[in-house]
């Protein structure tokens, strides 16, 4: 219907009041090559088009060829910019994303923003760039962007996945005006970097919590093999979403607490909380490892049910299921039923066929791997 409204408008109107709504409309619909070909037969850009388009084939993992249209954006603005940025820093390309921030520096005729700043401080803790995330932190506090609540989490966050605590700490403790994603950035670096107990401390400090805390703090304690003060967190929670069930039923599978974890999984059908694929896969798990066959059986029903036979993780753990079950022919169908297999896939039927004594057909998968 867009697309036959678009065909009818004038000419003169078109380009580029109507090209650029039906560009991003492709664009969110993840149709690419439609966007592209709308782009292409305009007769007139603005910095709009251009930066939709590269931001678009960017989101579409087209980096080379957003990066060639970005080179022939006629005049660009901060949004083009900080999409080509994010480009490359989501496809790992650390350095050509910190060169291009520093061209966007040196040429001076953008300002950098928020967005910009975030996407780059988000770049150096996944990177693990310490130097440019001290330079980019000391760029934000230059510019003032040190009372921006987004910034300042996200500078949290950078210091947490460096494994720096210390230095979040301090960027929590100046921090004026702190919301809730403010403490669990903080809660959450703090898991992440295994130290449980400082986490909690901030957790018990918190003004106001939500689901999202708790279940920081329940997958804290889980991880770190405490699975009774978990428990006991997550039974005073009056409220309980698939996240926050799915934390403590995988923390009790991770703990080899399985029978727990199943009964668990009972309570949660009980109380009319759909399970999520997450957590079938820690109960089949669960099931697998305490060889219960009719509990697996009931999980892979309530599988067809809900239609997600075809979740990668669910099918992954399905094989798993039955190679343990001994029933390795059928964790072979499942396996030629994915679509794209990843390691797991592979490891999964491969472990399989050597556990119930294929070992030519494990060698064979092998080598397609």
């Amino acid at each position: 219907m867009a697309e036959e409204l678009y065909r009818e408008a004038p000419h003169k109107f078109r380009d580029p009041a109507c090209s650029n709504p039906l560009i991003s409309g492709y664009l969110k619909m993840g149709e690419a090559d439609e966007a592209l070909r709308v782009f292409e037969n305009m007769t007139e850009r603005d910095v709009v088009s251009w930066s939709a388009m590269v931001d678009g084939l960017c989101r579409d993992g087209r980096v080379a060829a957003a990066r060639d249209l970005f080179d022939r954006t006629p005049e660009r603005n901060v949004v083009s910019w900080s999409a080509m940025i994010d480009g490359y820093m989501g496809k790992g390309l650390f350095q050509e994303g910190f060169c291009l921030f520093m061209d966007m520096r040196r040429e001076g005729l953008v300002q950098v923003n928020s967005t910009t700043a975030t996407i780059m401080l988000k770049a150096c803790g996944n990177c693990g760039r310490m130097p440019e995330g001290m330079q980019i932190h000391g760029l934000t506090s230059h510019m003032g962007f040190e009372f921006d609540n987004v910034l300042c989490n996200s500078v949290i966050t950078m210091y947490c996945m460096l494994g720096c605590t210390d230095m979040a700490d301090k960027v929590f403790c100046t921090a004026s005006n702190k919301d809730i994603v403010t403490w669990n950035s903080l809660i959450s670096g703090y898991i992440h970097n295994n130290e449980v107990e400082a986490a909690y401390r901030v957790f018990e400090g918190m003004p106001k919590k939500d689901l999202i805390s708790w279940t920081a703090i329940i997958m804290g304690f889980t991880k770190c093999g405490r699975v009774e003060n978990a428990i006991e967190l997550f039974n005073m929670l009056p409220e309980k979403d698939d996240f926050v069930w799915t934390a403590i039923i995988s923390g009790f599978v991770n703990n080899r607490e399985n029978e727990e974890a199943l009964h668990l999984y009972a309570q949660m059908i009980w109380e009319g909380c759909r399970p999520n694929p997450l957590t079938i896969s820690s109960v089949l798990t669960a099931a697998a490892a305490l060889a219960a066959l009719n509990v697996g059986l009931q999980i892979h029903t309530c599988i067809l049910k809900m239609n997600l036979e075809y979740d990668l993780s669910i099918q992954n753990s399905l094989i798993s299921f039955s190679s343990k079950s001994g029933n390795a022919i059928d964790a072979y169908r499942i396996f030629l039923d994915i679509i794209e297999p990843n390691v797991i896939s592979y490891n999964s039927i491969i472990n399989g066929f050597a556990q119930n004594g294929f070992g030519k057909e494990a060698l064979v998968s092998i080598k397609k791997c």
